[in-house]
């Protein structure tokens, strides 16, 4: 499965690719410099809508991805064009969209306080970060994204 790497403008873009199943930073208070040597030890594909980055990236000989479209729905297209990539919405394989962390599932007892009233009546599928401790269940947020894959 492919490791990503996203450039600080990518926000959404990183939080859509996590909530699939895919490993990816996304560049925060790193230099370009740490951003590309991250890449290159952890086998990263670099994610830009940068021509810098893209730039210095080819240079470099790292792989890269220049974006050319500013919504989510075109990048992820652009992503699954370019490297052939399933985008399969399935809760078991997602990641923290917050740290990017792994996500472990946890019964709703050892989560009861945690989470809102109207949660714990609604839902039974509970899953938390195991670097932040987020709590993650599949509510509406789910279902627009299986909505944005489905239209890919």
């Amino acid at each position: 499965m492919c490791k990503f790497y996203a450039d600080s403008m990518l926000g959404k873009l990183s939080r859509y690719l996590r909530f699939l199943g895919f490993d990816t930073l996304y560049r925060t208070d790193e230099s370009i410099d740490e951003m590309l040597q991250i890449s290159v030890d952890d086998n990263r594909i670099v994610l830009s809508r940068s021509q810098e980055v893209f730039q210095l990236c080819i240079k470099r000989e790292i792989k890269t991805l220049f974006l050319t479209n500013i919504d989510v729905s075109g990048q992820l297209r652009e992503i699954k064009d370019n490297f052939n990539v399933d985008f399969a919405c399935h809760p078991l394989k997602m990641r923290c969209s917050v740290c990017n962390g792994d996500l472990k599932e946890k019964s709703k007892l050892d989560i009861l306080n945690r989470i809102p009233e109207g949660t714990a009546k609604e839902y039974d599928d509970f899953w938390e970060c195991s670097k932040c401790f987020k709590i993650y269940w599949v509510g509406s947020h789910w279902e627009d994204i299986k909505k944005t894959i489905s239209e890919l």
